[in-house]
């Protein structure tokens, strides 16, 4: 889609004023923005409405020449006036004056008036006949663009046509809003309006609007990668919609964007990434540079080559203007919208004029000039020496090795303020353009250490990679390079398997030369994963390194071995995480060793969560917060925030969760584990909450296919939740079939204490397939392996498997009782939805033995599962229930909502006007396909719909609101997702 076809964004306002003043009758409107804001759209967007058609629409600009001809805007707009049969007969004579300077009138105007052949006499006429002529068309719009060049002719025949304008003539002018330029001087017309209309960029919100609607047209591009290439169009266009507009048609056209569909999005944000500047932007700018004389342009170039606001003194040292004539050119720059002034600096509009400006300075003078701004620069005095400046501008001129170490200084800086994603992006750039090897191994080592709390991705891996496998660095260099690179692949670019390989050849170089390493890189393999090595393994490490963790005499590679073995123990559930956990309370000496703290404090806060200790896992949160206080680590700071999801999913607090899920996901989706967590809780928020199978199973197979290093949460509860699914459809095979992988993996790495999430459903799942010996098998693996440990959800989802399999052998008051206890140990542990499933699953198993009369449990549940905002779990035990043909609730007959849709047609119409077919609406909301039919046919009958696709939500109903659950009257909720 072209950009024009995209839609008219963030004008709404603007557009009711200007039609307001349209409509009031005679009056006077400047639109006034800066250039390529908008002004002209504006216009165009609000006279191309229906109720300004059969209007006569005028429009004539004025010319950006030193000498413009007197009245050529007017006479162009004019020229355009539509043929009237009988014009001439209307008209007095001295309207035939205008024949004599708009000839495309001369044949539908009478004579002019003898006296008009002399100029004078003609000039004083021409206000005049313009009035009659505009008076005699009936409702008139006369739109003059521009007004800030207008000749002085034309400024008089304004004057004129305000004193005494015709009662159904509307003026718009448009006006470029930059300092130095000329303001229109106008009055209200006589009982007419007078009235500015100030047009402004876009916001970035409306950028991304505008991209949105843009990318309407181009299903290749993904829904999710839209905010970063809104993000990107923004930056490069300075929200202004003529840039971001030709910026985007032009990205779409080159060849490299034409690629396969689930490539062609990143296609096209590589593309504006590299793009020469937009041919339209790029001859809009040389329109408006062209007046400008050679000291004007020098103060361009400088500005082009400085890439920063600077004020107009440093400006003119770098073009070697003297200051009068700076002052001057800069004036000029600024009225011409060259240039824009911030406060006492100037700087290019948006990066797209920059580059326009750069592409017309020769290589050699934009050499000559870096220098000297670089030199300029250092001694300037004013605050810190712009080290990433300085870099740019010395290696634009040639000068590499000057502008590396100004880059490694810059990243030396960050990384000591606690700043790791700016030293870990300048760190990137010294490595991948440094020629000489031993720089490149001495960077890649700063690189691989502050890259593990910063937001890495493969450029970074990379970079690393390259330097190991090509320049040979030292065995100490190479060992301590491998042990980060490690971190940095299990945090957030890699794979477990592939860190952990990484880490294990580290550990043979750093034994030789660096012991103190070597404990820090045993610690690292120590932390297990479902994706990773057999857990002896990794007690292997844990073991060896805690054997060598007296020689370990530096206090940051302290706080991080600390952090590692309290968080290696507590994933498994070993009683010694607790006191391990104590070594990480002591004041920290740095920045970095502060972060390992805080690093350490959210580890536990995920793994204690995980094994039922919520109340000790919010504490451990609260001390990773106030550590995070003083450092910067995105890494960190997303950790911080999924560990907040879980912890809201566990406890039932679940009132705008999804919505802080989808935030998270969007903001972390760089790190891939962060990622994985944050769509995991809106997955399962948008199956227990918003009823919506469809989407949550789409999130929940993203997050198993996204984590990276995952420590026995997300791939055990996304597969649990899918199997439920299933069941509950009726499809115990499908439900198996979600749990192998999980259930393989974690008997491969026997790490039993993670299957809490999985184990019961696939018992669950098992037995409805014919498994139950299968079943039985994994229950006493999964009470072998989490016998030692202290892991008291492990235990109650033990318990709840062993009902499972006594209800299985046919002993339901054996499962009533399991259950029961397993529903207190639930609500023990703060955890009100699992606690609602075994309670649940008692209701069950005391329906099948008693039928109606042992149905009070399952009416209880869906008390509990509605005060949770649980809307499938409450759908499901209302089908359970109707199976055994109980009715809970008063349900009105169908004739009794007349031709209003019921509560349950508004729900299958909220899910159809998603676009979902009967089977997920089925699934969504517990409800037979058959079932699903009929509700869909009522509605169309109701709304007299011809297809599906013309069904509607009426307004005002709770299905056409934003779906979310009930909130809880118990429940108020903190600011944590602010």
């Amino acid at each position: 889609m072209r950009s024009e076809g995209a839609g008219f964004v963030g004008r709404v306002e603007e557009a009711r004023r200007l039609r307001a003043v349209l409509r009031a009758g005679r009056g006077v409107v400047v639109v006034r923005g800066e250039a390529g804001a908008g002004t002209s759209r504006l216009v165009d967007e609000v006279l191309g409405g229906a109720e300004f058609a059969e209007w006569t629409q005028l429009r004539g600009t004025c010319p950006d020449s030193p000498e413009p001809l007197p009245l050529e805007a007017v006479a162009s707009a004019l020229s355009q006036l539509p043929y009237r049969h009988g014009l001439p007969d209307r008209m007095p004579p001295i309207v035939g004056v205008l024949g004599l300077v708009v000839p495309e009138l001369v044949d539908r105007l009478p004579p002019p008036p003898a006296s008009a052949m002399s100029p004078e006499t003609r000039r004083g006429l021409m206000p005049r006949a313009v009035a009659t002529l505009l008076d005699s068309l009936g409702d008139t719009v006369l739109v003059l663009e521009r007004i800030h060049l207008v000749d002085p002719a034309t400024l008089r025949l304004l004057d004129h046509l305000t004193d005494g304008m015709p009662g159904r003539l509307r003026l718009i002018v448009t006006e470029d809003a930059a300092p130095g330029l000329p303001v229109l001087g106008i009055r209200a017309p006589g009982g007419g309006r007078c009235e500015e209309v100030r047009v402004r960029p876009w916001t970035s919100e409306e950028t991304e609007q505008f991209v949105r609607l843009w990318a309407r047209g181009l299903p290749q591009i993904r829904p999710d990668e839209l905010p970063e290439l809104a993000g990107l169009v923004y930056e490069l266009s300075g929200g202004l919609p003529g840039a971001a507009g030709a910026l985007l048609d032009e990205a779409t056209e080159r060849p490299s964007t034409d690629g396969p569909d689930g490539t062609w999005g990143l296609a096209v944000l590589a593309a504006i990434r590299e793009a020469d500047v937009p041919g339209r932007v790029g001859r809009e700018f040389a329109r408006r540079c062209a007046p400008l004389a050679e000291e004007a342009w020098r103060i361009v170039e400088a500005a082009a080559v400085l890439d920063r606001p600077a004020p107009v003194s440093v400006l003119a040292e770098v073009a070697e203007c003297p200051p009068d004539l700076a002052e001057a050119a800069v004036s000029v720059c600024v009225r011409r919208s060259v240039l824009r002034a911030d406060g006492s600096s100037l700087a290019f509009r948006h990066p797209l004029d920059r580059r326009a400006a750069l592409a017309r300075v020769s290589g050699p003078r934009a050499a000559r000039l870096s220098v000297r701004a670089a030199r300029i620069l250092h001694r300037a005095g004013d605050g810190p020496v712009p080290l990433v400046d300085l870099a740019r501008l010395y290696t634009a001129a040639g000068h590499v090795r000057e502008g590396l170490r100004c880059l490694v200084v810059a990243a030396d800086r960050a990384a000591a303020t606690g700043d790791n994603a700016t030293a870990t992006r300048l760190y990137t750039r010294a490595v991948v353009e440094d020629p000489r090897a031993d720089g490149r191994v001495r960077t890649a080592a700063k690189l691989a250490r502050t890259a593990q709390l910063a937001r890495a991705g493969e450029q970074v891996v990379a970079a690393v990679r390259t330097v190991l496998d090509e320049d040979d660095p030292p065995p100490r260099l190479r060992g301590e390079i491998r042990l980060h690179l490690s971190v940095v692949l299990r945090n957030q670019a890699g794979g477990a398997l592939d860190s952990l390989e990484e880490v294990a050849r580290a550990i043979p170089d750093l034994e030789a030369s660096d012991p103190q390493t070597a404990a820090r890189a045993m610690a690292v393999a120590a932390i297990p994963s479902i994706q990773g090595w057999p857990l002896e393994r990794h007690r292997h490490w844990l073991d060896r390194g805690e054997a060598i963790a007296e020689q370990v005499t530096d206090t940051v590679a302290r706080a991080a071995i600390a952090a590692n073995r309290a968080t290696a123990l507590m994933l498994v559930g070993d009683p010694r995480a607790w006191r391990a956990a104590e070594a990480l309370r002591g004041p920290a000496e740095s920045a970095m060793e502060a972060a390992h703290h805080a690093r350490g404090w959210t580890n536990l806060a995920h793994a204690s969560s995980a094994l039922g200790y919520g109340a000790r896992a919010q504490e451990f949160l609260d001390r990773a917060v106030v550590g995070l206080a003083d450092t910067s680590s995105p890494y960190l700071e997303g950790l911080v925030q999924t560990a907040r999801l879980v912890l809201a999913w566990h406890g039932g607090l679940w009132d705008g969760l999804h919505t802080a899920a989808d935030r998270t996901t969007r903001l972390y989706q760089e790190i891939p584990d962060l990622t994985a967590e944050a769509m995991l809780v809106r997955g399962l928020t948008s199956l227990h909450v918003l009823g919506d199978v469809l989407r949550a199973r789409r999130d929940l197979a993203e997050a198993s296919r996204t984590t990276c290093y995952d420590t026995g949460f997300i791939l055990t509860s996304s597969a649990a939740a899918t199997a439920r699914v299933h069941l509950e459809a009726g499809r115990p095979g499908q439900a198996c079939e979600a749990v192998e992988d999980v259930l393989r993996r974690i008997g491969r790495t026997r790490g039993w204490v993670w299957a809490s999430e999985v184990l019961p459903v696939a018992v669950e799942a098992l037995h409805g397939s014919g498994r139950t010996a299968r079943a039985r098998r994994l229950v006493a693996d999964f009470a072998a392996g989490s016998v030692n440990g202290d892991a008291p959800a492990a235990q109650a989802a033990l318990t709840v498997c062993r009902a499972l399999l006594a209800q299985a052998a046919d002993r339901p008051d054996e499962a009533v009782g399991l259950l029961t206890d397993a529903e207190a140990q639930w609500r023990l542990l703060g955890r009100p939805l699992d606690a609602a499933r075994a309670a649940e699953a008692r209701g069950r198993c005391l329906l099948d033995l008693h039928g109606e009369a042992g149905s009070r449990d399952v009416q209880d549940v869906v008390e509990v599962y509605r005060q949770l905002g649980a809307r499938w779990d409450v759908a499901r035990c209302r089908r359970l229930l109707r199976r055994h043909n109980i009715v809970t609730t008063h349900r009105r007959g169908r004739l009794g909502y007349g031709d209003r849709l019921s509560p349950r047609e508004e729900e299958v119409a909220r899910l159809v006007v998603q676009g979902h077919a009967n089977r997920d609406i089925a699934e969504s909301l517990v409800l037979s396909t058959r079932t699903v039919e009929h509700h869909v046919a009522r509605i169309m009958r109701k709304q007299n719909a011809a297809s599906r696709g013309d069904i509607a939500l009426p307004e005002g109903t709770e299905a056409a609101r934003a779906p979310a659950a009930a909130p809880r009257r118990d429940q108020g909720w903190p600011d944590v997702w602010a």
